[in-house]
């Protein structure tokens, strides 16, 4: 079983040059936790500059096992104070794939296996 979750973020527009450098640095860190990174945007209209990333985890236990690999990470104190400054809200949501959501290609829902899926 896998799950998604979306962190939102609403940056602070003076200091989003320093929050991107540092996001992108725990990409790498909760990477190799074995989170993996599915989408990382920025908007465009709304909310200017909001930052949405969609990440994929094993479980809901595996998003603790990657927060407690960051906070144990050498420079979390440095991240944490970027973060900290130029964070002025985010939000996490837990998600589920929807039953519509079409499969990639040359992958079958859970349970089945390509070949037996009818074209």
């Amino acid at each position: 079983m896998s799950i998604h979750m979306q962190a939102t973020i609403e940056p602070n527009p003076e200091g989003l040059p320093q929050l991107l450098a540092v996001l992108a640095e725990m990409v790498g860190i909760l990477e190799a936790e074995g989170w993996r990174l599915a989408g990382a945007f920025q908007q465009r209209s709304g909310r200017l500059q909001t930052i949405i990333d969609l990440w994929e985890l094993d479980d809901y236990n595996h998003y603790a096992r990657g927060l407690q690999a960051l906070s144990r990470h050498a420079r979390f104190p440095a991240i944490a104070q970027v973060l900290a400054a130029n964070i002025r809200s985010e939000t996490l949501v837990f998600l589920d794939k929807a039953p519509y959501m079409r499969q990639a290609a040359g992958s079958a829902p859970e349970g089945r296996k390509p070949e037996e899926l009818n074209p």
